[in-house]
This record gives structure tokens, sequence and C-alpha cells, in this order.
């Protein structure tokens, strides 16, 4: 092998290190040290019922514990029902539901929200998360009316 090769490797070689360094430092920026969620657990803070007039409000958890987005993680929220207009915070973790006032749930299609996120430094990851808030049963008879059919 002549100097002029071993030169040309060497050179090829700092570029190589040169490549990877830089590909770990954009990895280090945008890929935090933590698992990234794979979900996200939410819990209706206000316990109210689906009732037209109602806010309901839920707060989330990402799965597994301790997981962290990454930083420009954007979030979105939709309903199955286009009376009911759902949004979601910054963080995608505050979800809030204003049913507007008359408003009555389907009895065939139950209210749903649907909550995605996804992130332009981490193409591969997003998340797509369905809360569907249920209204209390209905409370135990205390009493019967009857009326005269014949």
């Amino acid at each position: 092998m002549t100097e002029i090769e071993r030169a040309e490797i060497g050179r090829r070689l700092k570029q190589i290190e040169s490549d990877l360094w830089q590909i770990q430092h954009i990895l280090e920026r945008c890929c935090p040290d933590k698992e990234l969620p794979t979900s996200t657990r939410f819990k209706e803070i206000t316990m109210l019922s689906t009732t037209g007039g109602n806010t309901q409000v839920f707060t989330g958890t990402f799965v597994p514990a301790g997981s962290v987005p990454p930083a420009d993680a954007v979030y979105a929220i939709t309903s199955n029902d286009p009376a009911v207009t759902p949004t979601v915070d910054a963080t995608g973790l505050i979800v809030t539901g204003p049913l507007p006032v008359g408003w009555v749930e389907s009895t065939t299609t139950p209210l749903a929200y649907t909550r995605t996120a996804s992130s332009v430094s981490v193409p591969s990851w997003s998340l797509s998360d369905i809360i569907t808030p249920s209204a209390p049963p209905a409370p135990l008879p205390t009493s019967t009316t009857f009326v005269q059919t014949t």
C-alpha cells in the first residue's frame, strides 16, 4: 500500500468519525435518555356525567411511567360527535370536553375522544389514545307512578 493510499484511508476514517459524532449529537438533542411513551392513561378529574352543559376534564399520564415525549411533540384531539369540540393542552396531558347545552349522548354510539401525538424530530414516534367518558349509572328508582290505561 502506498503512502498516498494510507493518507486517503486516514482521511476517510476521520470523516466517518466526524459523521458519527454529528449523528450522536443530533440524537442526544432530539431523543432524551428516557424511554419514549407508548400510550397515555387518562382519568376524568371533574367526574361529571355526559350531560349537555357539563365540561369534562381528563388528565393523562404517559406509559410506561417515567417516559418522556420528544420536545417537539404535537398533540391533537377529535371527537366522534361533531357537536362536541374537545381541546388538549400543550403537554398533551389535559383534555377538556365541553358538552353543548342541550346536548344528548347517542344511545348507539357513545361519546369518544381520540388524542394523537407526533414528532418531527422522531418521526417513528406517535401515539393514538381513545378516551371514552361514560355517564354514571342511572339512580335506582325510589317510587313508581301508575297511570290507568283502560
